[in-house]
């Protein structure tokens, strides 16, 4: 196989391939393939003997895979991953990939592409990893939920959720100087949540900078553009993103936030279940959702009140 094969020309086509491919292997194959699948970035740097360790399998099985995959050696294989991280690191800028857009036409590949992205969180939650990472949301002392730019939707997210589960839950969607008087009370008794998306941004790369000083224990949650910033990084969920021609989509990360939470309330089912009560006791008792009653309209004032009634005074 060369990696000018046409679907196979990119790391998405590489992914999309393996994907494919999935049913067909071996189970060690099949186990190494969706290792490959969450960690494409980082094998480049890996020799056979630390991708065998990392995925459980044997060097000969990594060997005969890359020859499976049509590559003279383990080295061409990596020497050819390499250059399809480099393309879309590269890609991941929009004015790129809006030069390289298909139109309309592409539409349906980017919603392929994503279900596909979807699919691969069944083998990450199964990981040391996202283990790790729920036991730190769960026992730390207190948590703080950070994203910037693009990823600020899945901070403030998962802040909404975490919060009602748990107490001493923060949310940092930019680098300020309350977040830095914050810092002076963590310690490594705390825990940080943090999501880059698609980029790396100076704000969230200053976070994790003083979160590291004050020795806090951080899960990064990561494109595997992000991975060149896991030095110093308690555990990092690796989860590929969409590009369209102008945005990202972080639907899959999305869901990894809510797989995080719901492993969280699993973990401590009575403390959880106790919260949730009072959460929504408190929810009616202060009118905090519209009542579900077609009766009841909104008003801008008032929510029991219809906006004609509003408009009429």
């Amino acid at each position: 196989m060369s990696t000018s094969r046409p679907g196979f020309i990119n790391l998405n086509g590489f992914r999309q391939f393996l994907q494919s491919e999935l049913p067909e292997f071996s189970g060690a194959q099949r186990r190494l393939a969706l290792y490959i699948l969450q960690h494409a970035a980082e094998l480049p740097m890996l020799t056979t003997t630390a991708l065998a360790q990392a995925a459980g399998t044997s060097q000969s099985t990594v060997t005969r895979f890359a020859s499976r995959l049509g590559f003279s050696s383990y080295a061409a294989f990596t020497d050819a991953l390499g250059r399809m991280v480099l393309d879309e690191l590269h890609m991941n800028i929009p004015l790129e990939r809006f030069r390289h857009s298909e139109g309309n036409g592409g539409l349906a590949s980017l919603i392929n592409q994503e279900i596909l992205h979807l699919r691969s969180l069944q083998s990450l939650v199964e990981t040391k990893a996202f283990h790790r990472s729920v036991e730190l949301l769960t026992q730390s002392r207190s948590v703080l939920v950070a994203g910037c730019a693009a990823s600020t939707s899945l901070a403030v997210h998962t802040h909404l959720y975490l919060s009602r589960l748990r107490p001493q839950v923060q949310c940092a969607t930019e680098f300020n100087a309350s977040l830095f008087t914050q810092a002076v009370h963590y310690s490594a008794g705390d825990c940080a949540l943090l999501f880059s998306v698609p980029r790396m941004t100076g704000d969230l790369a200053r976070m994790l900078g003083l979160l590291q000083q004050r020795d806090v224990q951080v899960i990064l949650v990561t494109d595997p553009s992000g991975l060149i910033f896991t030095e110093g990084v308690t555990e990092t969920l690796v989860v590929p993103v969409s590009n369209t021609p102008t945005t990202a989509v972080p639907a899959s990360m999305m869901m990894l936030a809510s797989l995080l939470i719901d492993a969280t309330a699993l973990r401590l089912p009575e403390d959880s279940l106790r919260n949730l009560q009072r959460f929504e006791g408190l929810a009616k008792a202060g009118n905090l959702f519209v009542a579900n009653d077609p009766a009841v309209r909104p008003g801008w004032t008032d929510p029991t009140r219809h906006p004609e009634e509003v408009l009429s005074h």
